[in-house]
C-alpha cells in the first residue's frame, strides 16, 4: 500500500495591516532612539543661525593742549586750516547706502539697508546694554560731530565724535555696517610760537557680536573698532606724534561664529587718554591727522543636513510612524 502524504497546513490568516511583523524585527526601543535622533539631527542641520554685530564709539572733550595744559587758542596760529571727511555705509546682500561729507563739523545722515525701517532714529549712539534679540535684517552706520578742538572767540575748546556700526541677520545673507570719521580729519597749522602740543580726551568704545547656537562655520559676526592720531611735519615727513591707544583699537575687537557661538562685548566705559608730541617750531608747517572708525559685518548660510543625516532621519520618521500605527 502506498502511503498517503500529510497534507501540508497553508497560513490562511489575513497580512498584517499594522505593521506587527516588521514590529517584531526591529526592537521598539531601537525605534524610539532612532526616532528622537533622526528629529535632533533634522533640527540640528536645518536650524537657520541669527547673526548681530555691533560697533559704537564715542570721544568727548577732544582738545589740543600747551605744555601748560591750557588750550591752543586759534590766535595762537599763523596759519590754521581744518577739514573733516567722514563717509558712512551701510550694506546688505550686495546692496549698500553711502553717504559722504567733508567740513569742519559734520554730521551725516544715517544710512540703512534692509528691514524694518531703520531700527534707531538719527543721532542715536546708545548702544544696546545686553544681547537683544535680532532686531531684523539690515546694515546701519552713523556719524555725528560737533564742537571745536581748540579754544575759537568764545567757544571753548571740546570737540565730540560719534560714530556707530551695526549689522544683523535673522536670514541667509551677509551685512555690514561701517561708519568712518576721519577718513581723514586734518588740521594744518604754523605755531606762532615753538611749543609741544598734547591731545586731551575721553572715550567711551563699545563692541559687541553674537551668533546663534547649532550654526555652522559660515556665521559669523564681528565688530571692531579703528582710532589713531598723528602729528608729522609737513616739509621734512617727520613724526613728532604718533598715538595709537589699544583700547580704542585691537582690544575692542570682538568676533563670534557658529562653533564659538554665544555673545563676546567689549564695553569698559569711559577711558581717558592724553598723549604729548615732540617739540614743535614755530614758523614750521605741520599736519595732524586723526583716524576714527567703526565696523559691523555679518554673515550667516543656512546649514545643509548631509545625505547620513538625512537617512537617520528618515529612519526616525519610519519609527514614530509605524510605533503610531501599533497603538491604532
Amino acid at each position: 500500500m502506498v502511503g498517503t502524504a500529510a497534507p501540508q497546513a497553508v497560513d490562511a490568516s489575513p497580512p498584517d495591516p499594522t505593521g506587527e511583523s516588521i514590529m517584531k524585527l526591529v526592537p521598539t526601543s531601537l525605534m524610539k532612539h532612532a526616532a528622537i535622533a533622526g528629529l535632533c539631527l533634522a533640527a540640528m542641520n536645518g536650524a537657520r543661525a541669527d547673526a548681530f554685530a555691533q560697533s559704537v564709539l564715542l570721544i568727548d572733550n577732544f582738545r589740543l593742549l600747551h605744555s601748560s595744559g591750557d588750550a591752543f587758542k586759534s590766535t595762537d596760529f599763523t596759519t590754521f586750516f581744518d577739514n573733516v571727511s567722514v563717509t558712512s555705509t551701510a550694506s546688505l546682500n550686495g546692496v549698500s547706502s553711502t553717504a559722504t561729507i567733508d567740513g569742519s563739523t559734520p554730521d551725516l545722515a544715517h544710512q540703512f539697508v534692509g528691514l524694518p525701517t531703520s531700527p534707531r532714529a538719527e543721532n542715536d549712539f546708545a548702544h544696546y546694554s545686553a544681547l537683544p534679540s535680532v532686531p531684523g535684517t539690515f546694515g546701519y552706520a552713523d556719524q555725528n560731530m560737533t564742537g571745536n578742538a581748540v579754544t575759537i572767540g568764545s567757544r571753548a575748546a571740546g570737540a565730540r565724535v560719534e560714530t556707530r556700526g551695526e549689522a544683523s541677520l535673522g536670514s541667509d545673507g551677509h551685512a555690514g555696517g561701517r561708519s568712518d570719521v576721519g577718513t581723514q580729519t586734518l588740521f594744518q597749522f604754523t605755531l606762532g610760537t615753538s611749543d609741544s602740543m598734547s591731545i586731551s580726551f575721553d572715550a567711551k568704545p563699545m563692541t559687541q557680536a553674537y551668533a546663534s547656537i547649532g550654526s555652522g562655520s559660515e556665521t559669523n559676526a564681528i565688530a571692531r573698532l579703528d582710532w589713531s592720531i598723528n602729528i608729522k611735519n609737513a616739509t621734512t615727513g617727520e613724526m613728532m606724534l604718533n598715538y595709537t591707544p589699544g583700547q580704542l583699537n585691537g582690544d575692542g575687537s570682538t568676533s563670534r561664529n557658529g562653533h564659538a557661538f554665544g555673545t563676546s562685548t567689549y564695553d569698559p566705559g569711559w577711558l581717558t587718554f592724553s598723549a604729548r608730541s615732540l617739540q614743535l617750531n614755530a614758523n614750521e608747517m605741520y599736519q595732524l591727522t586723526i583716524n576714527q572708525s567703526t565696523y559691523a559685518n555679518a554673515m550667516q548660510k543656512t546649514a545643509v543636513p548631509e545625505p547620513g543625516s538625512l537617512a537617520l532621519f528618515g529612519l526616525g520618521l519610519l519609527g514614530m510612524s509605524l510605533m503610531t500605527r501599533r497603538r491604532k
